[in-house]
This record gives C-alpha cells, sequence and structure tokens, in this order.
C-alpha cells in the first residue's frame, strides 16, 4: 500500500510540474535574434595553405595562330606585367575596329539627331527625294510604253510578212504538185506508194489552205494599237504557221514515196517544198522572236516601274518619318543599335588585344621563340618569362572553389614564421587546367607570385592565402544563417512590429567570405531579419 501512495503521489507531481511549465511557456513571448538591413561592402576570398617554392618560368602561347609582325623583347630582357612581348598581323582586325569605330560614331550621331528632332535642311532634302522619285516614276512609265509601242509597231510587219510566206509556201511553190490546189479535194499529180501518206498530204493541204483564208481575215481586221489583239495574233500565227509546216513535210514525205515522177521534175518538186520550208521556218522564227521580245520589254518595264514606285514609297515614307517627331520606341531601337554598335567595337578591340602577347608577370625573357614573319601556331610556345621574384607560392584550390580564382586574382600571404601581423602581397599568375586529387578531393595547382622580394621569405614555409576573388561595395547583404532554402528557393523571416514574422523571398548573389551574402531582390534597408529564433 506505501508503494502505491508512493508511486500516484509521484505521478501528481509530475503533472503538476509539467503543466506549470507548459503554462509559463505559453505566456513567453517569443524571442529572436535579428539584424537591421543595410548596405555594406562584400569581400570574396577563398583562403588555402600552401609552400613557398623557388620561383618558375611562366609559358605563353598564342589562342589563335599568325604571323609574327613585331617582336619586342628579347631573350635577357628586363618586362613588367603587361610589357607587349610579341605581336601578330592583325592589320585587317584594326581595319575592322576602324569601319566598327566609324560605325559606333555614326549611331551616336544618329541617337543625337533623333533626340533634337529632324533639321529643316533634312526636310527640305526629303522632300526632294519623294519629287524626284515622282518624276523618275513617270519617266520610266514613259518610256515603257514608249519602248513597248516600238515593238508593238513591228508586229502587223512580222506577220504580214509570216502570211505572205506562207501563203508562197501553199498556193505558189507547192500548187504545182496538186491537181485542182485551190479546191477543197486537191489531188496529188503522180503517184504514192503509201496511200496514207497520199491522203494525209491532201488534206493537210485543204487545212493549210483554210488556215491561210482565216489568217488573212484577221490580219485584215488588226488594229495597230490594240496591244492585247497583237498579242494574241502572234499566239495564232504561230500555230498557224505550225500547220503549214505540217503540210509542206507531208508534201516532202509524198515527193519520197512517190512513183514514175522523172528525176528532173522530182528535183524541181523537191526544190519548191525545201524553199517553203526554209522560208516558213524562217517567218515563224520571227514571229517568235517578236512575241519573245515583247514578253522580255515587259518583264522589264514592269520591274523598271516596281524598282521606281519602290524608291518613290520609300523616299514618302522617309518624308513621313522625318515629318514625325521622334518616338519613345524610335528612341530605344538607336540606343540598341549604338550599344550593339559598341559592343562590336569592345568584340574587335578584344580580338587584337589577343594578338598580342604579353607579359603576366614582373620578371625577365627566358625564351623566345618567335621569328620575325614567321607564322607562330596556336597553344605552340612563343616565350617563356622567369620571374624576377625569388620564390613563389604553390596551393592545391578544391574544385567547389576553383571557378571562384583567375589569372591576375590579388592574394594576401601570412607566414607561420612570422605570424598575421606580417602580409605579403602576391597575384595568381597559373592555374592547371588539369585536376590533382588530394586525399579522395579533386584540386587544381595553382600558382602565386609574390609582388616583393624579401629576405623573410624562405622555400618551404607555410603560407597562408586570401585570393581576393570578387567584391562588391555599397550592396545590401545579410548573414548567410538567415537566409533558409526550402525546395530550391530562398527566403529570410522578416521581423515587424508586434513580433510578426513575414516570410519573404529572395534572391541571392555573391558569397561573402565575412558569412554575408548579398541579396540582389527582395530586401529593402532598414527591415528587421530574423538570424536566429531564441523560442524554440
Amino acid at each position: 500500500m506505501q508503494k502505491r501512495y508512493l508511486i500516484i503521489i509521484i505521478v501528481l507531481l509530475v503533472i503538476i510540474i509539467g503543466g506549470s511549465i507548459a503554462l509559463n511557456k505559453g505566456g513567453q513571448k517569443p524571442t529572436y535574434d535579428f539584424i537591421v538591413v543595410k548596405k555594406q561592402n562584400l569581400v570574396q576570398e577563398v583562403s588555402v595553405t600552401g609552400k613557398v617554392r623557388p620561383a618558375e618560368n611562366v609559358q605563353l602561347t598564342f589562342e589563335k595562330g599568325g604571323r609574327v609582325i613585331h617582336i619586342f623583347k628579347q631573350i635577357g630582357d628586363p618586362v613588367k606585367i603587361g610589357d607587349p612581348l610579341v605581336e601578330l598581323e592583325n592589320y585587317d582586325l584594326k581595319a575592322q575596329l576602324a569601319q566598327a569605330q566609324a560605325a559606333a560614331d555614326l549611331q551616336s550621331a544618329n541617337l543625337a539627331e533623333l533626340k533634337k528632332g529632324t533639321r529643316i535642311e533634312e526636310l527640305q532634302v526629303a522632300q526632294t527625294k519623294v519629287d524626284n522619285a515622282q518624276k523618275n516614276l513617270e519617266t520610266v512609265k514613259f518610256k515603257a510604253q514608249t519602248d513597248l509601242a516600238n515593238l508593238y509597231d513591228d508586229v502587223k510587219d512580222t506577220l504580214n510578212e509570216a502570211f505572205i510566206k506562207a501563203d508562197d509556201a501553199v498556193n505558189k511553190q507547192t500548187a504545182e504538185l496538186f491537181t485542182d490546189p485551190t479546191t477543197n479535194n486537191p489531188k496529188i499529180r503522180f503517184a504514192v506508194s503509201n496511200v496514207q501518206i497520199k491522203n494525209d498530204t491532201e488534206w493537210q493541204r485543204v487545212l493549210a489552205r483554210n488556215t491561210l483564208q482565216t489568217f488573212q481575215t484577221e490580219l485584215a481586221n488588226l488594229s495597230p494599237t490594240n496591244y492585247q489583239q497583237l498579242d494574241d495574233e502572234l499566239v495564232k500565227a504561230d500555230g498557224y504557221l505550225d500547220i503549214i509546216k505540217d503540210y509542206l513535210n507531208k508534201t516532202n514525205d509524198s515527193l519520197i514515196f512517190s512513183l514514175g515522177v522523172e528525176q528532173t521534175t522530182l528535183t524541181a518538186y523537191q526544190g519548191y517544198v525545201n524553199t517553203s520550208r526554209t522560208n516558213v521556218n524562217t517567218v515563224a522564227a520571227s514571229v517568235n522572236s517578236q512575241k519573245q521580245s515583247i514578253a522580255a520589254q515587259k518583264a522589264t518595264n514592269q520591274q523598271n516601274i516596281d524598282t521606281a514606285q519602290s524608291t518613290l514609297d520609300s523616299a514618302q515614307k522617309e518624308l513621313i518619318l522625318k515629318q514625325a517627331p521622334a518616338t519613345p520606341e524610335q528612341l530605344s531601337a538607336q540606343e540598341a543599335q549604338l550599344q550593339q554598335a559598341q559592343a562590336n567595337v569592345e568584340n574587335i578591340r578584344a580580338q587584337i588585344a589577343k594578338s598580342i602577347l604579353r607579359s603576366p608577370i614582373n620578371g625577365v625573357v627566358a625564351k623566345m621563340e618567335a621569328k620575325l614573319g614567321e607564322v607562330a601556331n596556336a597553344q605552340s610556345l612563343v616565350a617563356e618569362v622567369i620571374s624576377q621574384a625569388k620564390f613563389q607560392v604553390e596551393v592545391n584550390i578544391p574544385e567547389a572553389d576553383i571557378a571562384k580564382v583567375e589569372v591576375n586574382n590579388p592574394a594576401k600571404i601570412t607566414l607561420d614564421a612570422y605570424g598575421s601581423d606580417v602580409i605579403f602581397e602576391a597575384t595568381v599568375v597559373k592555374i592547371e587546367p588539369s585536376a590533382t586529387i588530394v586525399e579522395g578531393i579533386p584540386t587544381y595547382k595553382t600558382t602565386l607570385q609574390f609582388k616583393d622580394d624579401s629576405d623573410k621569405i624562405k622555400s618551404g614555409m607555410t603560407a597562408n592565402l586570401d585570393i581576393l576573388t570578387a567584391n562588391k561595395e555599397n550592396v545590401i547583404a545579410v548573414p548567410y544563417r538567415a537566409v533558409i532554402d526550402q525546395n530550391g528557393e530562398k527566403f529570410v523571416k522578416i521581423l515587424k512590429d508586434k513580433n510578426v514574422v513575414e516570410e519573404r523571398a529572395v534572391s541571392i548573389g555573391l558569397r561573402g567570405s565575412d558569412g554575408n551574402i548579398e541579396i540582389l531582390e527582395g530586401l529593402s534597408e532598414g527591415e528587421k531579419v530574423i538570424t536566429f529564433d531564441r523560442s524554440k
């Protein structure tokens, strides 16, 4: 019984104590650590440890090959950072730069003129362009009409000549080969061994004679100013002459299969047919040539008129644009063109810079492989420079940090032998492209050059380096621990009045070495950002 009472008492005590704690806790107001957002300077550094080594040479190559036109230094010459060593042929790039700069200057002038508005002189010039374009269009149209009229003036003569030659072939040259040649039932005077050819020839003569009658009637009704009628008649004449050709070909076939015709007579008949065929072919070619000439002239006329009309349209549009004030869109477009032109200038300058090999360090030229006038191949050794400093530092930078580091980054070095109060300045001069595995982690061997010699620096000393990789001034930044990453999104907690907490999405930028991170969007100066919740 005593044991049971003891258990009950203990349980009651636990309940009472727990309730008291809960009541006390519920009555407490949450407590937060926070910072007030303000602008500050951020510095990003990569801190590593390395060893002091004797200085090494720097091997230099061109990214692209080219012909050597200048050699500025020889072996043994002292050099400073940025001194030119070798220059490749870059005349074309310099010419392009001049053109690009001129284009940029023009775009700049155009922008200034656009902002100022169109001058009266320019409006007068634009109006003159319109007037001249209008006159030119009228002149082109008049010339087109004249040139076409000259061609059509010859159409009726060409058609009459075609009819005369065709009529001569049918009704004069070859009429002697038939009895009743002018009737609808002509007959070949001689025997023909191929009955089908004989019948075809007689039928083709009737067709040719009727075609000539139709042709003659149409020619009589032609109007020299009705161009469409003349075009149609040229097409018809082409067909009519084909019928005459077919008749003459059939007649020639009948002569080939003729029987009992004396050789002299046969030779005469063949001469009539051949003469007729030659004459008809000649006028057929003239008719076809006339059609092609007219078609070509029409095409030329239309092209010339279209060009003149397009010129007039452009001149009118230009005048309207000059009369209208510049719109925001025009100003924006012109500014974009100027920026593009300036970017083109910078791009060409960068290409020219790559054609000049410069020393990345202070030192002495140890090798000079370039020969004046010879072609230096890309990635081939051109020159070597040995640092004048006696020592340099080699470090292995992990892959997580190597992307931040670039050649020419400045660094501060302390040596364990002298403590943190003695600081040496250095510069990154080389980063090896291939990784070295150190304790299972990929690292990249990086070499830094001391800016100044010192008797304190000894080979083998342990060096502590802070490499300055980036810095930004006057930016909004908060402690990195205040930024919460959830499902790939970044946000912070803002402490409002009366302990109200608001979650705010943010976008981040540079992460500083002091534990702060840049906030690109989402925060303003003066807001309170929670860094730690003490109520949890």
